[in-house]
């Protein structure tokens, strides 16, 4: 014991460190994007992610950035910076962690090849080698063996760039009997991710220039969570949040009706997922995807608001104040930033609850008549039946007898007290169009064709009722083949 404070310098195993680094909790889709955002930092403006398990298994990502000196090079290898030194407003990082945490939760091997001005450098981080001299080391491997990585020659055609590989996959692959069958199927989401979180990159935004971003030589599809293209999405007013950190920018949308997308657009705004399960906050931080769908536990997500997204962008000066993770796919906002979200939250959703309910139709036929009414009783039951007033209807019953009008009478009722209800609203929750429009179309022309000739009805007469009226794209590919002047 001593009177005064004594100090002992503890220094972390390096093997033992770096094993348990590899358990943050980085998926494959996470990682690589946390890869691709020291590309984007480095102004890239042409990232190739490629991947193979055929012979030598590997992931490699190149881009055309400005590169790394020797010594920034060096200094990117090691681990940890001061997440509160003052960066550019366009610097994706900020713990200094990222690189190795990510390739590390992968692989056991990461190299890391770096060009500037004709000028090459390489550094490499293996785990085996930690484990063999229990030492913080890092390996400049010998010339030969650098030019036989994947993607060398195409580093080697660019003044600058940095080319990251990763080798001995033993996370991505472990346990596995067919590695290029497993390889492909842990990639399986890693397109539909990447094109989300970087969309606002790989298209022109804010004056920037498009990033081209491909993977195993295919370029990412197109994505647009706010459809800002349909001409049906609504754009409503946004608003600023002004802090002495920064400030925020706030851009609500909200989505067309289901019905009237196409499927394609409906990929492009949900992906993978659906409608219902992507609705809320889309928070960017340098115009990089962090976290979404979510409305942080403010208000819970609802069929009716499924259409509603909210475009939230935060300088990196907020990392600290939202708790934003090292792997960049979590933050929460302040106390204070979620008051004034949640004060916003009920004009969003009244949007989109009218546009979910009421989709806007207007009607040109002042005697346009419904096939289906809805009625409220005086207990404030809700029912439909059918509109006894329907065109079709009053023509078909001045040809039956009281007897089978009866009866045709007493069969609606059946149908009408036998609604699936329930049955209907879950599917109608489903984002998914089962019918192509050249089918819904070929289907509603030969329903039209058959009731002009029984009925006698016009074809202008049969675009007035449904349930032709629901679906004004169509009317003139059903005129088509129907042949109608």
């Amino acid at each position: 014991m001593s009177d005064k404070p004594q100090y002992l310098s503890v220094l972390p195993d390096p093997q033992s460190l770096l094993e348990s680094m590899r358990a943050v909790g980085y998926t494959v889709e996470a990682a690589i994007a946390d890869i691709i955002d020291n590309s984007l930092s480095a102004q890239a403006t042409r990232v190739v992610v490629e991947y193979d398990a055929s012979q030598e298994p590997y992931v490699a990502i190149l881009d055309n950035g400005h590169g790394m000196s020797a010594a920034e090079l060096t200094e990117a290898m090691r681990h940890g910076k001061d997440p509160n030194q003052k960066r550019r407003s366009d610097d994706l990082g900020r713990f200094g962690l990222g690189l190795k945490t990510a390739s590390i939760s992968q692989a056991r091997r990461l190299t890391v090849i770096s060009r500037r001005d004709g000028e090459t450098t390489v550094r490499c981080w293996d785990l085996d080698l930690v484990k063999a001299r229990n030492e913080w080391v890092v390996e400049v491997p010998p010339t030969a063996l650098v030019k036989q990585l994947p993607l060398y020659d195409d580093l080697m055609a660019h003044e600058s760039g940095t080319l990251v590989v990763w080798q001995n996959l033993d996370r991505l692959l472990l346990s596995a009997v067919d590695k290029q069958r497993e390889i492909t199927h842990k990639f399986t989401g890693l397109a539909d991710h990447l094109a989300l979180v970087f969309h606002r990159f790989t298209t022109p935004d804010s004056g920037s220039s498009a990033v081209s971003i491909s993977l195993n030589g295919r370029a990412l599809d197109r994505r647009d969570p706010f459809l800002t293209s349909v001409t049906m999405t609504q754009w409503l007013d946004g608003q600023d949040i002004d802090h002495s950190l920064g400030r925020i920018l706030i851009s609500p949308f909200v989505l067309p009706p289901i019905d009237r997308l196409s499927r394609d657009e409906i990929q492009l705004a949900g992906g993978g997922e659906s409608l219902r399960n992507t609705q809320g906050f889309y928070v960017y931080r340098g115009r990089r995807l962090v976290i979404w769908g979510t409305w942080f536990r403010l208000t819970p997500k609802d069929e009716f608001f499924k259409l509603c997204r909210v475009k939230v962008d935060i300088p990196n000066s907020f990392d600290e104040l939202w708790n934003l993770d090292i792997k960049k796919s979590a933050a929460s906002p302040p106390t204070e930033i979620r008051d004034r979200l949640k004060d916003l939250i009920p004009r969003f959703q009244r949007k989109s609850k009218l546009t979910v309910t009421y989709k806007g139709k207007v009607h040109s036929n002042a005697n346009f008549k419904p096939v289906w009414v809805r009625f409220e009783d005086k207990d404030g039951g809700i029912k439909y039946q059918v509109n006894r007033n329907h065109p079709v209807f009053e023509r078909y019953s001045a040809l039956l007898t009281k007897d089978s009008l009866s009866g045709l009478s007493a069969l609606i009722d059946l149908l009408e007290g036998s609604l699936p209800l329930e049955a209907i609203y879950a599917d109608r929750c489903h984002d998914t169009r089962n019918e192509s429009d050249e089918t819904k179309a070929t289907e509603l022309s030969n329903l039209a064709r058959m009731l002009m000739q029984a009925y006698d009805l016009s074809f202008k007469e049969i675009l007035s009722v449904g349930p032709f009226d629901a679906e004004p794209a169509l009317h003139s590919r059903i005129q088509e083949l129907l042949k109608c002047p």
